[in-house]
């Protein structure tokens, strides 16, 4: 082949070689667009929930002396109405703990850190009572929840600040052997002699309890927290709360669990002082009863002026009538 044949054939190459690049990068830009406009013609998939607890107990909202459906309420928000939600939402599954050999055991060494040397009354296979003096000790062998108790008149003594009566209600916590990862992180709240820790919120949401401004772990103290002999009362209700496990399920409309409130379907937790109510704010928020349940349950809380109350969230389908 002479050298001109060469030159030759060199340039019909580039120029094939030119030709077929301009047409696939023109073809895979076209078929970009084309990819891109039929993508956004699809149907936008939207998550399903799983429910895969099937239908969900009641949530065993407290009883109240007054009915929701015994005031008018007026959505006072600052949109002037309810506020948009997700369309699911998580349920936590709370595993259920069993007494053990050692179960009796660690009753009397709590007893005994409450300075309580009896032996126990056994009020049932998994209930004790430990009594000595004026102190009373209630102890859940399956749970490990307890109650204790102190007859004594509250003293005048001053009591300590807010922050260290919280630091030194958790140190005694943790010396009793009972303070949770779960409470170390969670809201806390102190009135006067009275202390109450909940469980850190979960998935953005507060967890409540039966009673708004009282936690299930909550203290009565005299002058200070940081020794047991100053408690008149501890109350340590826990239940651990498995966040790695869940379902989804369909989150009812603020608007119907509005109406359920307005029927009487909800929960007065504060009482308003007027049949009138104002409702300045609309949130998601998680109910933990103060007896076991397998399942930690959203709610909506309703709050205003003086005013709080608590519907269910879960769609009607998937939860037992009672709410």
């Amino acid at each position: 082949m002479t050298l001109t044949q060469t030159a030759i054939l060199t340039k019909k190459f580039i120029l094939f070689s030119t030709i077929a690049l301009v047409l696939g990068i023109t073809g895979f830009i076209g078929y970009s667009i084309w990819q891109n406009w039929y993508l956004s013609t699809l149907p936008i998939v939207e998550e399903q929930p799983d429910t895969k607890f099937g239908v969900l107990p009641a949530l065993g909202f407290p009883q109240r002396p007054v009915s929701s459906s015994n005031f008018t309420y007026s959505l006072d928000t600052t949109t002037g109405g309810l506020p948009k939600f997700d369309k699911i939402i998580k349920v936590f599954f709370l595993p259920k703990t069993y007494a053990t050999f050692l179960s009796s055991q660690k009753s009397q060494e709590l007893a005994e850190k409450f300075n309580i040397k009896t032996a126990p009354q056994i009020l049932s296979e998994i209930n004790y009572l430990y009594k000595e003096g004026e102190k009373t000790l209630e102890v859940n062998l399956d749970s490990g929840n307890f109650l204790f108790k102190k007859e004594a008149t509250p003293s005048a003594k001053t009591l300590d600040s807010d922050d260290k009566l919280m630091a030194d209600f958790k140190s005694v916590l943790s010396s009793l052997g009972v303070l949770k990862d779960q409470l170390k992180n969670g809201r806390a709240k102190v009135t006067g002699p009275q202390i109450s820790i909940w469980p850190e919120d979960l998935d953005g949401k507060t967890i409540f309890t039966p009673e708004f401004n009282k936690s299930l772990v909550n203290a009565e103290v005299s002058g200070s927290a940081d020794n047991t002999e100053n408690y008149l009362a501890l109350n340590f209700t826990f239940f651990s709360i498995d966040d790695s496990t869940f379902a989804t399920y369909p989150l009812r409309k603020a608007a119907e669990s509005f109406e359920d409130l307005k029927q009487g379907k909800g929960v007065i937790m504060i009482e308003p002082p007027k049949p009138q109510v104002s409702i300045t704010s609309v949130y998601l928020g998680y109910y933990l009863p103060e007896s076991y349940t397998p399942y930690l349950q959203p709610i909506y809380v309703f709050e205003g002026p003086q005013f709080v109350a608590f519907a269910s969230a879960v769609s009607r389908e998937f939860q037992t009538s009672g709410n």
